[in-house]
């Protein structure tokens, strides 16, 4: 089984570190807190992300590997509860212009994206978290 590990430590009022094992760091921070990410924010960037890194092959063997890929992320939250998502949207920021069958790039990227991308399978499948707080 593999395993990727991240730590989150408290560094300052609202604010928090997460480290991973290859030494990668990204602040986290309540909404407002100056050069950090909101919970909300991170996993925005790691569905765009998961969704860029599993598409990039595709691309860049159709556009080049100079070939500028851009993966927007936004979400709409549910009206009855601001803490909850209702849902995001993906959107790619990629030029297709000189590709004579960009749709089946299109539909490719699609699939690849369902079958290969972790975190967005992740949660739309609704991934059960284990809570474990010491008493």
């Amino acid at each position: 089984m593999s395993s990727t590990p991240v730590e989150v430590t408290r560094t300052g009022q609202h604010t928090f570190t997460a480290t991973n094992p290859r030494g990668g760091q990204v602040t986290i921070g309540r909404d407002g807190a100056p050069e950090a990410f909101t919970p909300g924010e991170l996993l925005l960037a790691a569905i765009a992300g998961c969704s860029a890194v599993t598409s990039e092959n595709l691309l860049v063997r159709r556009l080049g590997e100079d070939a500028k890929i851009t993966v927007h992320a936004d979400r709409t939250k549910t009206p009855e509860d601001k803490h909850k998502f209702a849902s995001v949207q993906i959107d790619f920021d990629v030029d297709l212009s000189g590709i004579d069958d960009a749709d089946k790039l299109v539909e490719a990227v699609r699939r690849a994206i369902e079958k290969y991308c972790t975190v967005s399978r992740s949660v739309e499948e609704g991934t059960p978290i284990e809570l474990s707080v010491p008493r």
